[in-house]
């Protein structure tokens, strides 16, 4: 079994933390279907890499998550993050934001 890898990029901006992180495997891909598309640009999702250990430390630091593919939405899933009823799917890729209100 292959250990996930993913592409993730922080922004800063005033208070919030922004993660865009996504299975390595769509990086570079665009996904539509109907009126929803999304782009998994290198541009905003890949500035370093990571495994999920390493994700879930990122993720939990931030106020805002931009999750792409199967493997992270997966990992968000489980740990409870996200609700299943709040993921999208875009040719069977998985979306996922999370906002923290504070």
């Amino acid at each position: 079994m292959m250990i996930p890898v993913f592409d993730y990029k922080i922004f800063k901006t005033g208070g919030d933390v922004l993660v865009a992180i996504a299975d390595s495997s769509v990086v570079g891909k665009s996904f539509e279907e109907g009126d929803l598309k999304i782009e998994v640009s290198s541009s905003f999702y890949s500035d370093s890499k990571c495994d999920e250990k390493e994700a879930l430390g990122i993720i939990k630091k931030a106020t805002i998550v931009n999750a792409v593919g199967k493997d992270i939405v997966s990992l968000l899933l489980k740990e409870g993050l996200v609700e299943s009823g709040k993921v999208i799917t875009i040719k069977k890729v998985p979306h996922a934001q999370i906002v923290v209100l504070k």
